[in-house]
């Protein structure tokens, strides 16, 4: 490894978290952490086996995986759409989002179409009539590329979106046809066989990785590279990151440590809030996207004796420096029920000097990256002072590799984690209980039992 590509490793920094100089009550010690890396010394080895239980390490190393996405998002470019419309719901949306917020223009939608050279990029991840009611106000459709992402298919918020915008392209007029607007990432789905006999395009979801675990494919990256993000970078850090640590003992790994961190503060320092706080705008939606992958990876029964027990941290997303003025208050005094993760950036991407006078004549030459970078610092110094234990994935700056880093790093931190709580990370049996609830409420045919039980059960009315 050259020196170069060294300098744009990230690290994950756990001093924060040390007995001492924080308590043995409230912090851990390397020992502690070397116990655990013992227990989940075999989880990398399995995830490279074709038998892993998961496929999100085998399909970073599928090169057909990038080479299609790359060539769909050009032949998409080339024909300049206005307008890109992605439905989808939970890691079939978060990780595209969170990669275009770091990597694009802050400002992306607001560009000049000269500048931007892509088409403007909104995100419908919800079923509220208001948004995207108001959305199909605003665009041209038959300007538009729609991007559908849901590996099976039945996603009953993606299918509900993606109807109401293909009878909106059906109405559009002057010979629109709904297919050649839309491009559909899915799996072996019934959604996959509409597009098929409409002649849609169609980007493959790989049938081993689930939809939290997807950003590193067509699911995450299409959308990106259409707007005209470097995926290839991203996916080239994110092989980087997977070679580093393969080469590397348990302890070199900074995703198992990490994961070996969280888990004995859960489970042993009484901490299960585990708060993400980027210092940077632009990773943002990456600490909302963090919250999906940890909470339904890591939120499940596990057997503890003879019981059966609900396991998993709480996640929670703030950000520098705003929720210095919100939560920090509540981190530094409130429960030390919290272990808090920030992530910083040591060389902002952009240089902008205060100019001096009042009333902070004391900032006059200050860069705001130099101060942003400051108040992370004073934020990990006032809550060591409190006894409340932190740590810090730090990144030399946001680039394409540095974010490919981090988001498979989070991925390998889950399989760790899930490995060391007993549980499979990779399924989601609550939320399928949920849409069962759904489909049984809405009317569909072959739920009216399932419909007559939620009724059965549902909590008394108390309307105040």
């Amino acid at each position: 490894m050259t020196r170069r590509t060294e300098s744009q490793d990230i690290h994950f920094e756990a001093g924060g978290s040390l007995a001492p100089p924080l308590g043995r009550s409230h912090g851990i010690t390397k020992g502690d952490v070397k116990a655990e890396l013992r227990r989940s010394a075999r989880v990398l080895t399995e995830l490279h086996s074709e038998a892993a239980p998961a496929g999100f390490v085998r399909a970073l190393k599928r090169p057909s995986i990038l080479a299609n996405t790359r060539k769909a998002a050009a032949r998409w470019r080339r024909r300049k759409p206005t307008d890109l419309i992605h439905i989808g719901i939970g890691g079939s949306s978060l990780g595209a989002e969170a990669l275009l917020r770091a990597l694009a223009h802050p400002q992306y939608n607001l560009q000049s179409p000269a500048k931007r050279g892509g088409p403007r990029i909104h995100f419908v991840d919800n079923v509220d009539p208001e948004t995207l009611g108001a959305l199909l106000e605003v665009v041209d459709l038959r300007k538009s590329l729609v991007h559908v992402v849901s590996k099976s298919g039945g996603t009953v918020e993606t299918a509900a979106g993606f109807q109401v915008v293909r009878d909106a392209l059906e109405r559009a007029g002057r010979g629109t046809r709904w297919a050649d607007h839309c491009v559909f990432t899915t799996g072996r789905s019934a959604l996959r066989e509409m597009a098929r006999r409409e002649g849609a395009e169609i980007l493959d979801f790989p049938e081993d990785v689930g939809g939290r675990f997807s950003v590193l494919t067509p699911s995450g990256l299409f959308t990106p590279a259409v707007a005209g993000v470097d995926i290839a970078g991203v996916v080239g850090g994110a092989r980087r990151y997977l070679s580093r640590v393969s080469r590397g003992t348990p302890a070199e790994n900074p995703s198992a440590v990490a994961a070996a961190i969280a888990y004995v503060m859960a489970e042993s320092k009484r901490k299960p809030i585990h708060v993400l706080m980027p210092y940077a705008d632009s990773l943002e939606p990456l600490a909302r996207w963090y919250v999906q992958l940890i909470g339904e990876s890591l939120g499940k029964r596990a057997r503890r004796g003879s019981r059966n027990v609900g396991v998993g941290p709480t996640p929670l997303p703030a950000r520098g420096t705003t929720d210095q003025h919100s939560q920090v208050q509540l981190f530094v005094e409130g429960p030390a029920d919290k272990w808090l993760t920030f992530v910083s950036v040591e060389a902002s991407r952009r240089k902008r000097p205060i100019a001096g006078g009042p009333p902070a004549d004391y900032l006059a030459g200050v860069d705001l990256g130099e101060l942003l970078r400051a108040e992370q610092r004073g934020t990990a110094i006032a809550l060591a002072e409190a006894a409340r234990p932190t740590a810090n994935w730090r990144l030399p700056t946001i680039s394409p590799d540095t974010v490919g880093q981090l988001f498979f790093a989070f991925e390998l931190q889950t399989a760790f984690q899930g490995a060391l709580y007993g549980i499979n990370a990779y399924d989601q049996p609550g939320v399928e209980a949920g849409k069962l609830a759904a489909f049984a409420l809405i009317g569909r045919e072959g739920y009216a039992d399932h419909r007559k039980a939620i009724e059965a059960s549902e909590p008394p009315t108390w309307t105040i």
